[in-house]
């Protein structure tokens, strides 16, 4: 997974490519337009295009969790002539619908739910303050090594004993407005990628 970032009023004409944001940035490389950024061991962590409204223009704000064949087929060129492999269309934005079968209190941490959720397979697990969650809601989840709208990764795991497997999303947190509860989808089936799929955002 690579996610796309992209800010005119806060950056400036720079598009921002994270393919591995956790790691530690060692050294970079500089070659046309694009800054190479590598670790230790010259691994390819991601890069930075400037100006890439040359190329292309891109009219979102904050993060492309599903970028158009538009624009990786504009910076393809400048990214294989630095040396960065090609980007492929992603085939998930590891941001996936569920429906809320069963909440309960947290022992432990106050407005906390521990919710359990259904992708129309399996049930899987979360921890969540969002307000106002009911059984039988439809609701969007990050899942594991999922790259975040504020460029961290979420990671599936045990918090204080709980199994978490997904993180639920707020309208906010999915860029699609400042609503801090959680986003409710309409018409997509369980288990959808909520980028990828058709249906009503």
């Amino acid at each position: 997974m690579y996610r796309l970032f992209y800010d005119y009023e806060t950056n400036g004409d720079v598009l921002f490519l994270l393919i591995d944001p956790e790691a530690k940035v060692d050294h970079t490389k500089q070659v046309g337009n694009v800054t190479v950024l590598y670790d230790v061991e010259d691994k390819i962590l991601g890069a930075n295009l400037f100006t890439v409204s040359s190329v292309v223009k891109i009219h979102s704000k904050g993060a492309l969790f599903a970028p158009s064949e538009k624009l990786l087929s504009a910076i393809n060129p400048w990214l294989e002539a630095a040396g960065v492999p090609a980007l492929a269309p992603e085939k998930s934005s590891g941001f996936k619908v569920f429906e809320i079968t069963k909440l309960e209190e947290h022992p432990l941490e106050a407005h906390a739910s521990i919710v359990t959720l259904n992708n129309g397979k399996k049930d899987v697990t979360s921890v969540s303050s969002l307000p106002d969650l009911k059984v039988g809601d439809i609701v969007v989840g990050a899942t594991d090594g999922c790259i975040l709208s504020d460029g961290t990764v979420f990671h599936a795991g045990e918090v204080r004993h709980i199994q978490i497997d997904v993180k639920l999303m707020s309208a906010k947190d999915l860029r699609l407005s400042e609503d801090l509860g959680a986003f409710h989808p309409e018409g997509y089936a369980l288990g959808d990628d909520f980028f990828l799929s058709e249906g009503k955002r």
